[in-house]
């Protein structure tokens, strides 16, 4: 008598997915009409309950309930956020300066020289010379009048 440990394991796969589907349509159908009772309970205390301290509760209670379904529905959903696009533009260059370094590391048949505003790296045969201008970090080489600022 063989036991098929793929056919098991494609079967609990299967199982846990039917699961979760199940999950996922009941959270979804209850998720709408559970916050709207939220914020309608929250206007109904806002109208009948004089504690402030109260009120602020029942509110942060309502919202921290509300957005904890609302993330649970986005991630049912599967819909990514998009990426912030200077984050992404960020990310780019770096990986691009990444590249060119690692190109001049390897490329040592000669002296060579990345100049990186007014910082600048020389890669010899034998070594590497960083050299740093004097210049302020912030302002730069063409400084304003700092007490200006």
């Amino acid at each position: 008598m063989a036991i098929d440990v793929q056919k098991i394991q494609a079967e609990k796969q299967r199982d846990i997915r039917i699961m979760r589907d199940k999950a996922a349509v009941s959270i979804t159908r209850l998720a709408l009409p559970t916050i709207v009772l939220l914020f309608a309970g929250l206007v109904f205390s806002i109208i009948y309950i004089e504690d402030a301290a109260m009120i602020a509760i029942i509110a942060s209670a309502t919202s921290s309930t509300s957005m904890a379904l609302i993330a649970i529905l986005n991630g049912i959903t599967g819909v990514q956020q998009k990426e912030d696009p200077v984050t992404s533009l960020m990310k780019e260059q770096s990986k691009i300066m990444r590249e060119l370094i690692e190109y001049v590391k390897k490329d040592k048949s000669k002296s060579q020289s990345i100049r990186l505003g007014d910082n600048q790296v020389d890669l010899t045969e034998g070594g590497t010379n960083i050299h740093m201008s004097g210049d302020d970090v912030v302002w730069g080489k063409g400084k304003l009048d700092k007490d200006d600022k």
